[in-house]
């Protein structure tokens, strides 16, 4: 069967539904809402590849198990689609148009991501789909802001947000990512008020030169000292502004005075607040110049620049211009430069609970623990509170009226939730304070206000309280590290707020998965790798086997040839598998005794089994797979199968039997979270009719299996001597089949272990006559041959050593080895009479082993000595 019928089957038999009754403890995965825009790359497949091992392991460990199938289909992403597909400026459309044509495009793309995650084998559970755009969604989000209104967590000031011009919306500090770039830092004269004299104040933002509040200097510099508390006059403008003294001002940095203005960056609006300075506006909502820029109105803001800059040279008021770094911060969705203006938002009380946040999240187990550090940085960091309030259309509207004589706020009733205050009667006809006629919200939730709710919302939180109760707090949060300031923060702080708990018990923090050369993916350079075609050519279990070997928390490459190995690796487990079944018509009965070597081998698959189960529970994929490939490579295909192979031929070796089939089955089970199209293709083939489980997916966890002692010695003796003795056949070139006359194992104190195996490794390497001794004396050291050194005969006999190196090939080297010991030389005479004496610098002596006079080959593994009699 091909992977799309295994996934029609799996559906037929509703093989991942949560069954609440079922009397099962229940796992449940918070699982990440894939975007709505369809895009894909090699990362997302990964990311959610690894959550579904989490998943088919915890059903094998017996948990019904929660992992929705869910989207995310909220905010300005699927906005700024649907403007680029359907080449529509959002400005221009009717807001009811434009949210129809979002979820046009969203539903067009939710098929596709279905398929999608089908082609990966991924276990979503479809029964609790869910998407972020759902009436019954976008209501747990408003219940939720309701409740925190009602206790003062929210409230709704102007005040200074960071502001996106070509979004048109505010953001929150999580949204916005800052980047490097070059920028040119203008030298610009000021003139000091009542004085001839001109400063020079330096500055990447001449446009604010009109809303500029003060001037600022180290009281430190002893150069600028004389300037504080004069006043100087701006350029063009000629507006005179205080000189004032902060030591958080770097007099290295350009020519040490600056600008205070409203606002250009945190630290202007950090010495507004700080010097009570006047919080003027030079942009307006989309980043074009107010009327306090005079002539420059209506210029955005790089033409305003352009146009002052040359206005100040034409009045000789640049000393000059010199290149800077800078940290700009721009949209996390457009990539525009964001700007701070004071607007009237909704805000989240944030400030007030970072202990509370930092206290919960100690109670969270982090995969990889470091990772929380970043979590801890960050609310540290954290200096306002979150802005959630965005000026856009399609996501969830906030649930307020407003009058709009007096300002009063007038909430939804949770009863009328969910509701859009732009269609939607409010829940009194008029203002309770004024009378005044009441106006609904335009503005929309930030998207994270969506996000941060999924714990809850998974957890039936304002739905269902005995389901809540049982599910609270989820198992599991999978996520990649760069939104943790985002999503796992703003959901430890939506949790705590509205149940006082964490969200999840654990917390699984991902890395990226780079392009093949080491860069991030982006469509601009090219380097996007899209994993559909990998899972066309390699097949899904070869993508997923990939998935496996990636650690969590770290940033890889993505690597082809390991999709390539994993499809060598399915090639191998596949002849594995073979073998077993033409080995066997049926399962084999339990012997009442185990051999050694099938003591041995099963032995090592109880280990694998417990440090597979180890490794899973820790999330260390790489580590799970890798024990079972060796296992299974090595241990099994390479060893055992080969001392098993003589068992199996002519009479039933029951013994032999079982193993294989009790490990081939264990094997397939160890594999299942991994590669679940063919491991549910072995166990259909082979071991359904023997087995109670439909599916591989729905069967028990492998344990231990219990062979009574365990005796690992005797197997791992033969496994090292079959090795040891095989080597040596391929560096004589001998056929691995081809018989040896004899030999002999010297074991000392291990020879009763190695009695156990002898029969094994006699049959395994076609030995005729193998003996097992405790010790032996007849093994002795003898010269086998000598060999000339001819660059030093030469050098001191010339002419003579052909003659000599002659005589030296012809004769016995025991005797001339004997003479050499006796003597210290050997006397040669040549032909003429004349006598020369050899000595062991001349010559190079071949030594070799002979046992009872035969010619052997001795090889040393750890204490056991192998005598292969020629």
């Amino acid at each position: 069967m091909t992977e799309k019928d295994w996934q029609k089957k799996w559906d037929e038999w509703e093989l991942y539904k949560l069954d609440f009754n079922s009397g099962k403890p229940i796992y449940s995965i918070d699982v990440p809402p894939r975007y709505a825009d369809g895009m894909l790359h090699v990362g997302h497949a990964t990311h959610y590849i690894k959550m579904d091992f989490v998943a088919r392991y915890k059903r094998m460990r017996g948990n019904e198990v929660f992992f929705p199938l869910c989207v995310d289909v909220n905010g300005m992403p699927i906005e700024l689609s649907v403007e680029k597909q359907y080449k529509v400026d959002r400005k221009k459309t009717p807001r009811d148009k434009l949210i129809e044509l979002c979820t046009e495009f969203a539903n067009k793309n939710l098929e596709v991501i279905r398929q999608q995650f089908r082609s990966f084998g991924m276990s979503l559970d479809e029964s609790q789909f869910y998407r972020t755009d759902s009436h019954s969604y976008r209501r747990i989000t408003q219940l939720s802001f309701l409740k925190m209104l009602e206790k003062g967590m929210v409230y709704k000031k102007r005040h200074p947000v960071l502001w996106c011009p070509s979004c048109s919306t505010a953001l929150a500090s999580a949204d916005v990512e800052y980047y490097p770039r070059k920028a040119d830092l203008n030298w610009i004269k000021f003139q000091v008020a009542g004085e001839e004299e001109f400063v020079e104040v330096a500055t990447t933002r001449p446009e604010l030169i009109c809303v500029c509040q003060a001037i600022g200097v180290n009281p430190e510099d002893k150069s600028k000292k004389l300037l504080i508390g004069k006043e100087l006059i701006t350029p063009i403008f000629n507006k005179r502004v205080k000189v004032l003294a902060d030591k958080k001002i770097d007099p290295e940095f350009g020519s040490g005075i600056v600008m205070i203005c409203s606002i250009g960056d945190k630290d202007d609006l950090e010495w507004i607040y700080k010097y009570n300075l006047p919080l003027e506006q030079a942009l307006d909502e989309e980043g074009k110049l107010t009327k306090l820029a005079g002539k420059y109105v209506g210029m955005s803001t790089e033409a305003g620049r352009k146009a002052i800059l040359e206005d100040l040279r034409a009045k000789e008021l640049i000393e000059k211009v010199e290149e800077t770094e800078q940290s700009v911060g721009l949209c996390w969705r457009c990539k525009a430069p964001v700007e701070f203006l004071q607007i009237s938002q909704w805000f989240l009380k944030t400030l007030e609970y970072k202990k509370d946040v930092l206290e919960t999240s100690k109670q969270i187990k982090w995969r990889p623990k470091h990772m929380e550090i970043r979590l801890k940085n960050w609310i540290n960091s954290l200096t306002w509170d979150w802005v959630i309030s965005r000026q856009r259309y399609f996501a969830t509207p906030i649930p307020i009226w407003e009058c709009e004589r007096c300002g009063e706020i007038v909430p939804a009733s949770p009863d009328m939730c969910y509701v859009d205050p732009t269609r939607d009667k409010p829940p009194v006809e008029n203002c309770p304070s004024c009378g005044g006629k009441l106006k609904g919200c335009e503005d929309v939730f930030d998207t994270w206000m969506d996000s941060s709710m999924t714990a809850l919302y998974n957890c039936y939180w304002g739905r269902d309280d005995k389901k809540f109760e049982r599910l609270y707090p989820m198992s599991l949060r999978p996520q990649s590290h760069d939104i943790i300031r985002s999503w796992a923060m703003y959901t430890i702080l939506r949790s705590f707020l509205l149940t006082e708990k964490k969200p999840w018990d654990n917390i699984l923090i991902d890395g990226f998965i780079l392009a093949p050369d080491g860069r991030p993916m982006h469509s601009s350079w090219g380097n996007i790798v899209d994993p559909l075609p990998i899972v066309e050519e390699y097949g899904a279990d070869a993508f997923r086997y990939w998935a496996s070997k990636c650690m969590i928390g770290s940033d890889l490459p993505f690597q082809h040839k390991e999709a390539n190995h994993g499809r060598r690796f399915l090639r191998k487990l596949e002849s594995i598998q073979r073998f077993i079944w033409l080995s066997l018509d049926s399962k084999p009965d339990e012997p009442k005794e185990l051999r050694a070597v099938d003591r041995w081998i099963v032995s090592c698959y109880n280990q694998v089994v417990a440090n597979v189960s180890k490794a899973i529970e820790s999330f260390d994929f790489p580590r799970a797979i890798e024990q079972i490939e060796v296992f299974a490579w090595h241990e099994l295909a390479d060893q055992y199968l080969e001392m098993v192979k003589w068992r199996l031929k002519g009479e039933k070796d029951l013994s032999a039997r079982w193993t294989l089939y009790q490990i081939g089955l264990g094997l397939t089970k160890l594999l299942a979270p991994f590669l679940c199209f063919s491991t549910e293709e072995t166990y259909q083939d082979h071991y359904k009719r023997y087995e109670r489980e439909k599916s591989i997916h729905a069967s028990e966890w492998p344990k231990p299996i219990k062979i009574g002692k365990m005796d690992m010695l005797p197997g791992e003796l033969a496994k090292e001597v079959i090795g040891t003795i095989r080597n040596w056949k391929n560096k004589n070139r001998m056929a691995l089949n081809a018989p040896i006359e004899r030999v002999e194992i010297i074991a000392g104190e291990k020879a009763e272990q190695i009695s156990l195996v002898s029969e094994d490794i006699a049959q395994t390497l076609r030995i005729k006559d193998l003996a097992i001794l405790e010790e032996s004396e007849d093994i002795k050291e003898e010269i086998l041959g000598v060999r000339p050194q001819i660059g030093r005969i030469g050098a001191q006999f010339k002419e003579k050593t052909k003659e000599i190196v002659s005589l030296i090939k012809r004769a016995d080297p025991k005797e001339a080895h004997s003479k050499i010991e006796r003597d210290n030389e050997w006397q040669i005479t040549l032909r003429e009479g004349e006598g020369v004496s050899i000595t062991q610098d001349h010559l190079k002596f071949e030594t070799g082993y002979s046992i009872r006079g035969r010619k052997c080959d001795l090889i040393r593994v750890e204490d056991l000595l192998i005598a292969i009699v020629s």
